[in-house]
């Protein structure tokens, strides 16, 4: 995976503060094995949308993972919202529903305790959609118990590891993005992409 090769390989990365803590974290693990197990046959067939997408997302939902010290479920929810929340698309274009599509369709490819998929779910299905909408999706997959917050925090941490790539079409607006580490890493998208 080219993440991985830059990471180990490539010296302009390292002058980043995150570099030496993550490299040496749990999570660069985490983020290997999602790579080793990363279900290629079921991903978007795209130059916008497809592996190199998903395998950049991957990435940034492990650094915000680990920006925000999230334990190990979820972590899980997020590489598993990374990997799949693209997977129903049907084109490169305008589709908000591709989202809720593969919330449906791709959770059975999930790696994250079963007891999280609702979770999970709504993570995938809110990606899509604007913000305004965020609260209702949440409450359609897991309800007003106590998952809310949890749901919440999830879902606008995996629309910033989203957002951070969108840098390849040259629309990363940082108004966009909902917290303040992703606002920190805007250099660092557009050079990791380019470094890609």
């Amino acid at each position: 995976m080219r993440v991985i090769d830059i990471l180990k390989n490539d010296d302009w990365i390292r002058k980043y503060d995150f570099y030496e803590d993550f490299m040496a974290s749990p999570y660069f693990d985490r983020l290997v094995d999602t790579y080793q197990t990363l279900n290629e046959d079921i991903l978007y067939d795209s130059k916008v949308h497809g592996k190199d997408h998903i395998e950049r997302v991957i990435f940034f939902a492990l650094l915000l993972s680990f920006a925000y010290d999230l334990d190990e479920a979820d972590t899980d929810i997020l590489r598993d919202a990374a990997s799949l929340h693209d997977t129903m698309r049907v084109n490169d274009g305008w589709d908000t529903d591709h989202g809720r599509r593969a919330a449906l369709g791709s959770i059975q490819f999930a790696r994250s305790k079963a007891e999280d998929h609702k979770i999970l779910q709504a993570v995938i299905a809110a990606h899509s959609v604007d913000d305004k909408k965020m609260d209702d999706i949440i409450k359609e997959f897991v309800g007003d118990e106590k998952d809310y917050a949890r749901t919440k925090k999830l879902a606008k941490l995996f629309k910033d590891s989203d957002g951070l790539d969108r840098v390849r079409i040259n629309r990363l607006d940082p108004s966009y993005l909902r917290n303040d580490f992703s606002r920190n890493l805007l250099d660092f998208a557009y050079e990791f992409y380019e470094n890609f």
